[in-house]
């Protein structure tokens, strides 16, 4: 095993998600650093002291948020002139990510009162998905926050479905919920697992209803694509940032 000098840090630091920079936050400044040679690439300044940071899924960007500020920024790698500031006033920023294609910022306001979500390209349309209560997958377009598609996550999926169904056990498909029983902390707000594919095309879903299925939806033509049944609960699952491929 071999070490590299130490270097100073004051704060977070983390890795690229292709493994080729890393992000340290040195008092007021968040330095980028190559990790083959460990040379700066680019250092960012600010006012505030940094409370977090996050990368793109493309390695691109990278944000971070300040502490006690209603406020995060964001920065690319290869256009270091250009920045991005998003500041929400009093309802305040609890957190923000990411989206898979790397080029919208999700934030959640103080109190988890509003979830918005900011494009890095004002020329562009783009998507919210909001998993309920009532088994039900509904899409929101960003322009006019109206609800453009229902999407329903059926109890016996008849035969007549277009989706591909993947089995890890020989039997018939049949969720049955005709004696469903929601845990406490279910119903306390539990809204179960969603994930956009990085081309925004498919989005992954598990209902916690039915944690061993795992749902894939085509978004352009509003459909169910496949189904993905497993013997054990579904815990987690996330799409290559470069691909359509699935990892559960």
């Amino acid at each position: 095993m071999e070490f590299t000098e130490a270097y100073k840090q004051s704060g977070s630091c983390c890795f690229s998600p292709n493994a080729r920079y890393i992000a340290v936050v040195v008092d007021y400044q968040l330095v980028i650093r190559d990790t083959l040679s460990f040379k700066v690439v680019q250092l960012f300044s600010c006012l505030y002291k940094i409370s977090y940071i996050e990368w793109a899924l493309d390695s691109e960007y990278i944000l971070r948020g300040f502490s006690k500020r209603p406020m995060v920024q964001a920065w690319s790698l290869s256009q270091p002139e250009w920045t991005c500031k998003i500041d929400e006033g009093p309802a305040g920023i609890a957190y923000a990510r990411w989206s898979p294609n790397s080029r919208r910022i999700l934030t959640t306001s103080e109190f988890q009162l509003r979830l918005t979500a900011w494009s890095l390209n004002t020329a562009c349309v783009h998507f919210l998905a909001v998993g309920s209560y009532d088994q039900m997958l509904r899409v929101l377009n960003h322009l006019t926050w109206k609800t453009f598609a229902e999407l329903m996550h059926l109890s016996t999926v008849r035969s007549l479905c277009c989706a591909a169904v993947v089995k890890e056990v020989d039997e018939p498909l049949h969720l049955d919920m005709s004696e469903l029983c929601l845990p406490d902390e279910f119903l306390q707000g539990n809204s179960g697992l969603m994930s956009w594919s990085s081309d925004s095309q498919y989005i992954c879903t598990r209902n916690d209803s039915m944690p061993t299925a795992l749902w894939i939806w085509d978004i352009h033509h509003l459909e169910l694509t496949a189904i993905l049944v497993q013997k054990d609960p579904i815990r987690a699952a996330a799409w290559d940032p470069t691909c359509t491929r699935l990892v559960l």
